[in-house]
Parts: structure tokens; sequence; C-alpha cells
């Protein structure tokens, strides 16, 4: 599996990480912030450009699936602070 589909996955993610960089960097110039809303819109940004080759519809899942990852990452990034607990520094 490695070494038959391995560069395709390594192109694929690349790709990804491309985007998502990108529309990070635009948007918090854009917005003058740094947040996690420009995590969750690069995201969904990068869903919908990497899917978008599939159509209408194939964009509205790839930013759906781009929110949905971007937000579970925001909420884990941000969980002792949702909590209302500080985390423990050692």
């Amino acid at each position: 599996m490695v070494t038959r589909q391995g560069a395709s996955w390594a192109n694929t993610l690349g790709s990804v990480a491309l985007l998502y960089s990108v529309f990070g960097v635009a948007i918090e110039k854009a917005r003058g912030a740094e947040d996690d809303l420009n995590t969750v819109a690069a995201g969904t940004l990068t869903g919908m450009l990497f899917k978008s080759t599939a159509g209408l519809k194939g964009a509205a899942r790839g930013g759906l699936v781009g929110l949905a990852m971007s937000g579970l990452y925001a909420l884990y990034s941000n969980w002792d602070h949702l909590k209302g607990t500080s985390p423990s520094h050692y």
C-alpha cells in the first residue's frame, strides 16, 4: 500500500497543507487578527477549493469536511479555555 500509493497520498496531503496555509495567511492579513475564525475559514475554503473540480455539490461537501475538521481542531486547541480550567505548566 505504501509503495503503491505513498506518492499519491503525499501529493494530496501536500496540496491540502499548501492551500490551508495560503488561505490562513491571506485571511489573517485581510482581517488583521489571528484567531480561530481564521482557522475555520481557511479549512472551509481549502475543502471547497480542493473539491471544486467535482462541481458545486463536490465543493460544498469539501467545504463541509473542511469546516468540520478545522472546527474540531479549534475546539480541541481551546478545550481548557472552554472548560474554564487553565492548563498545568510543568
